[in-house]
């Protein structure tokens, strides 16, 4: 009989290491902020995108694994309608109810897959639910103070991710790495018997410490990506002077680049409001929570690649299209 070596938490103590770099780099940041080098504003920002990610981060993995221990694909069935459509409406309404940032959707988008959630689904709700959820509903009204500038974001937010949702029922792609799903005691009818995940307090605990150590490494390369994205890359001083195509352009990269919470990033985009006309912060308040450098990061840790490149290329192409066609017919300032 084949056995498995133990898994060993490189991951952990990667993340772990390069954490105690950071805090330590950003204990002296006074020091390097006086002598003008980069690297103080950068590791203010590299620690604070990090210390603002990983608790969502932890959220995100802790949800996942309470679904794979206590949701069974039976229940699974029952909430999710069989027809495709009814699906994506479904999980669209769940987005409006799950509080979460970017980073937490990504282990969560993995798990329902895992218990059987319709790939079309799953991505709807992965995608709607950091742009439209009720902390981002309060703090885009809080930056500014405009209801239709949140009915906006919301709009947009809910036709991007349903389009790309419903585009995943066309030839539909393999996503998951492994093919293999995680079987449940109270459903699997398997002759060999099926491993049931342990519910225990301390069991659950421990596969959200050994899920998150092996995805924390991707969450790190990603927030250096984009502390240099913003260290070296001015976004204000680029708009001005730019045509309509090209400021959405722009604010969609600096989305992408930036990789803010979705729960703060309206407070960003209303610094740059004098710069950029609505249409280019739309831009930036939609197609950042949806694809960023820290999902692209985390998705590639759990997906296939070419499943990771057409998601990219879907909703950068949906967002854009949507984005800018509302802003060419006037819905759009």
């Amino acid at each position: 009989m084949e056995t498995k070596s133990p898994a060993r938490p490189w991951g952990a103590l990667i993340g772990a290491l390069v954490l105690v770099a950071l805090i330590a780099v950003w204990a002296t940041q006074g020091t390097l902020a006086g002598s003008g080098l980069p690297i103080g504003r950068a590791a203010t920002i590299a620690v604070g995108m990090t210390l603002q990610a990983i608790p969502f981060l932890l959220l995100g993995v802790f949800v996942a694994e309470l679904i794979e221990a206590f949701v069974s694909p039976a229940l699974i069935a029952r909430v999710f309608p069989t027809n495709p459509v009814a699906s994506v409406l479904t999980a669209l309404v769940a987005a409006f109810l799950l509080p979460v940032c970017d980073c937490s959707a990504v282990p969560i988008f993995r798990s329902l897959l895992r218990k059987g959630v319709p790939l079309s689904a799953a991505t709807t709700l992965m995608l709607a639910s950091p742009a439209i959820n009720p902390l981002v509903i309060a703090s885009t009204y809080y930056a500014f103070g405009s209801w239709a500038i949140v009915g906006a974001r919301i709009g947009l937010s809910i036709i991007v991710a349903l389009s790309v949702g419903l585009s995943m029922l066309a030839s539909p792609p393999s996503a998951l790495r492994e093919e293999a799903h995680v079987h449940d005691g109270d459903s699997c009818g398997c002759d060999g018997g099926c491993e049931t995940p342990d519910r225990s307090f301390s069991g659950i605990l421990g596969a959200t410490g050994h899920s998150f150590g092996r995805i924390l490494p991707y969450l790190l390369g990603g927030v250096a990506a984009s502390t240099a994205a913003q260290v070296f890359w001015p976004v204000s001083s680029l708009l001005a002077g730019l045509p309509a195509p090209g400021a959405l352009a722009l604010m969609m990269g600096a989305g992408f680049a930036l990789s803010l919470c979705s729960s703060s990033d309206a407070v960003i985009a209303r610094s740059l409001a004098s710069l950029a006309p609505q249409g280019a912060l739309m831009g930036f308040m939609v197609y950042g929570p949806m694809m960023d450098v820290k999902n692209v990061a985390l998705l590639s840790s759990q997906f296939r690649g070419a499943f990771v490149l057409r998601l990219f290329a879907t909703v950068t192409c949906i967002a854009a299209a949507v984005i800018g066609g509302a802003w060419w017919m006037g819905v759009l300032s």
